[in-house]
């Protein structure tokens, strides 16, 4: 009798310990759940983490180059798209960046371009990067690299902050020189009944007057130049009276400067009477803080005394 008692004991005692245990291992899932429940709670939906690549020190890659060998200069150029990436932000002088050119100049790009444009040969279609500044830690930007040694094979760009280095083979990837200058395209010129339009050219000017004074603007300011020429089909007075520039990559409308400014090289047409054969220019400040890329491809709208609407043109750099 004495056994079987002790023996129920037993069995009262081995329930009861795995009561215990269950109720622990209950009590610590349903705790860990509200625990898991609460993080995700606490989470703003709005919120949209991006997973950003770790990156433990400065580097420099080449995604892609093209090499152009124009006639008209006496220099040969690259428009590199190098991959740039940093432990946090992107924040890179163009200075630290050179070739085995010892004579040339990275950052003389404005002296480049200037000669460029002069023989009607312009870099905004490739969208070339001027400043090396970006808030993520891995960015693309677009360099402009002269060779001054039109029959050099090859050429070394060398970084000074991480000691990187790129060969170009100058014999490959060359590119088509036609399409950094400007080609009318189709919708690029207008006739009417009066008077006939063709956009012949677009650059960057940087010299203006203002009623015989010089004309200061922004440094974070590009002026537009489109060329017109604007031919009079009727014995009717026309004058431009404004006209407005709306970038492809914006919504923004700006209006073309007053007659007051103008530049040595070209005459304004805003407010100057229309007859056969003239050619002028208009001039839109445009906002680009340095390092922005320039395009002259969007949409220009034109008013004439002689009517209340606005004339709509491409200007399309090809």
């Amino acid at each position: 009798m004495k056994r079987k008692i002790r023996y129920d004991r037993i069995i009262m005692l081995i329930l009861g310990l795995a009561a215990v245990i269950f109720l622990v291992y209950s009590l610590t899932n349903f705790g860990l759940s509200f625990f898991k429940r609460s993080e995700v709670n606490d989470i703003n939906p709005t919120d949209n983490p991006v997973a950003t690549e770790e990156i433990k020190e400065f580097s420099i890659d080449l995604i892609d180059y093209t090499v152009y060998k124009p006639e008209e200069v006496d220099f040969n150029f690259i428009v590199a798209r190098l991959r740039f990436k940093d432990i946090e932000s992107i924040n890179y002088s163009l200075g630290s960046l050179y070739t085995d050119e010892k004579t040339v100049k990275i950052t003389d790009y404005e002296k480049y371009a200037n000669t460029l444009e002069s023989k009607e040969i312009y870099l905004g279609a490739r969208n070339i990067n001027y400043q090396i500044k970006s808030d993520k830690n891995s960015e693309i930007f677009s360099i402009f690299i002269p060779v001054s040694d039109k029959t050099k094979k090859s050429l070394t760009l060398y970084d000074a902050v991480g000691k990187n280095e790129i060969i170009f083979d100058l014999t490959k990837n060359i590119g088509d020189i036609s399409d950094l200058q400007y080609h009318t395209g189709d919708d690029s010129a207008i006739s009417t009944e009066d008077y006939s339009i063709t956009i012949t050219n677009a650059y960057i000017e940087n010299s203006f007057y203002q009623n015989g004074n010089e004309y200061n603007y922004p440094s974070t300011v590009k002026i537009y130049t489109f060329v017109l020429d604007i031919n009079s089909l009727s014995n009717k007075e026309l004058i431009l009276e404004d006209a407005i520039f709306i970038a492809n990559d914006s919504s923004e409308e700006v209006h073309a400067l007053d007659a007051s400014i103008t530049s040595m090289k070209i005459n304004n047409l805003i407010s100057k009477k229309v007859k056969e054969g003239d050619r002028g220019a208009l001039f839109f400040e445009m906002y680009k803080p340095e390092g922005s890329s320039i395009s002259y491809n969007g949409t220009l709208k034109l008013k004439f005394s002689n009517s209340e609407n606005y004339l709509s043109i491409k200007t399309e750099l090809k």
